[in-house]
């Protein structure tokens, strides 16, 4: 259960839970995730990178990059966080371990969103979608299952589709199984949901409608040190502002402001800076207001180089796998070709004149066993005989012997005992083979 509670909540962007410290590697992963990258982001660094260099175990390994991704993601570093999790991702493929699988694709469908390459972000929603599928164990099958829900949700977001992410995560919010009160990864993820809502109602316009949540997620997360904490202060601030409340949202953005340097995170930085431009702008101080504005500025453009270089690095991936498909296909394609070439040649060489030879053999004429070679060969000699006669004999000869005979026939020369070939042939004047020849047809 542990390896299931430490995989589901390396994702929480916002926020993370503590781990049974029941030895020091633990402890350490639960200092970084929990409290440093809230608190001390060069000292979550330092441990992240301490992990990675003590992991042993392929296990020890997927979880300190998820930790390194995890991060990197935070303070804005977001080539290396995805360098991160895909190592984690591959080696979890490798090792056939479908939960870490499902974390990494959620994991890394919400640095791909917080960039802006949307379609890359959903394609990992999906695969954590298909990944989920094949996990027993129901108590992690529903954690991450929220997990998704939830990233899906902030997709949304992304394209200002705030009502249908309102709609999504109030079905989630239905579902049974994994909120657990004695649990932090079930308050942190319930608390998380209420974030989201409120985040929406925001955007919306309603956001008298946030605050209560809001309330919510800092009741939830008392005494805990997460970043759930600074996003519900930055959330009221704005809440507040959007009512028209400027003492109210002065109080919680003081509260809020100890974390955006030490935490150095992102996307809360990135919030912070522009609603204190809009605040100092609402109060008169319009310099101040210019240089958050400035601040600002400088990390949308950050951001979007960094998604422009990520991007780059997809096409090129995706054009590589374009040319190695291509090559393997051509590859298969002469395979193809010479395989049947192949066979033809050997048909042609091997068989065919096999069954030439057969039909030359059944053409000839068929020796019965019962007669000598030599009759058989006789036989053979006359019949080439008549053939060469018959090609000899003109026609005007033949003409005038057949008529001779005919003539000899009527007059019934053959009742005359003692005529021979020779007084046959001298009778009619021929030679004896042209009598003979046509005496047997």
């Amino acid at each position: 259960m542990l390896r299931f509670i430490l995989c589901f909540c390396l994702l929480l962007s916002v926020g993370f839970q503590g781990f049974a410290q029941n030895n020091n590697a633990d402890k350490r992963f639960n200092d970084v995730m929990l409290d440093l990258v809230a608190s001390n982001s060069v000292e979550a660094f330092r441990v992240a990178d301490s992990l990675m260099q003590t992991a042993k175990t392929d296990l020890d390994k997927i979880k300190a990059n998820l930790v390194i991704s995890f991060v990197h993601q935070s303070v804005g570093t977001y080539s290396l966080a995805v360098n991160y999790a895909q190592r984690a991702d591959k080696l979890s493929n490798l090792l056939g371990l479908l939960d870490y699988e499902t974390s990494c694709a959620i994991l890394l469908a919400s640095i791909y969103r917080e960039i802006g390459v949307y379609e890359e972000s959903s394609n990992y929603i999906n695969r954590a979608k298909s990944n989920i599928k094949g996990i027993n164990d129901s108590s992690a099958y529903y954690l991450l299952e929220i997990q998704i829900i939830q990233e899906e949700a902030k997709l949304l977001i992304s394209s200002k589709r705030y009502s249908d992410a309102i709609d999504l995560i109030n079905a989630a919010i239905l579902k049974k199984g994994y909120i657990d009160v004695n649990h932090k990864a079930s308050i942190l993820l319930r608390s998380k949901k209420h974030l989201i809502l409120a985040d929406c109602y925001n955007q919306l316009g309603n956001p008298s409608e946030s605050i209560p949540y809001l309330k919510r997620v800092l009741d939830d997360v008392l005494g805990m040190e997460t970043l759930l904490r600074p996003y519900a202060y930055q959330m009221l601030t704005e809440a507040y502002f959007n009512l028209g409340q400027l003492d109210s949202a002065k109080i919680f953005f003081d509260l809020g402001m100890p974390y955006i340097e030490s935490s150095n995170n992102m996307e809360l930085k990135s919030r912070f800076y522009f609603q204190s431009a809009k605040y100092y702008g609402k109060i008169g101080d319009h310099k101040l207001s210019l240089t958050y504005f400035d601040q600002y500025s400088k990390l949308i453009e950050q951001k979007h180089n960094t998604a422009q270089i990520i991007g780059n690095s997809l096409l090129k991936s995706n054009y590589d796998e374009i040319v190695l498909l291509r090559r393997n296909n051509l590859i298969l394609i002469w395979a193809l070709i010479i395989g049947i070439s192949l066979f033809i040649l050997y048909y042609f060489i091997r068989i065919h004149p096999k069954n030439e030879i057969s039909e030359s053999i059944a053409q000839y004429p068929q020796v019965n066993e019962s007669e000598s070679p030599s009759s058989n060969y006789k036989s053979l000699e006359k019949d080439a005989t008549i053939v060469n006669l018959d090609s000899q004999i003109s026609l005007e000869t033949e003409t005038r012997l057949v008529k001779k005979l005919n003539d000899l026939e009527d007059e019934k020369f053959f009742l005359d005992k003692s005529i021979t070939l020779g007084t046959l042939t001298n009778k009619i004047n021929s030679n004896q083979k042209y009598v003979s020849y046509y005496s047997e047809v």
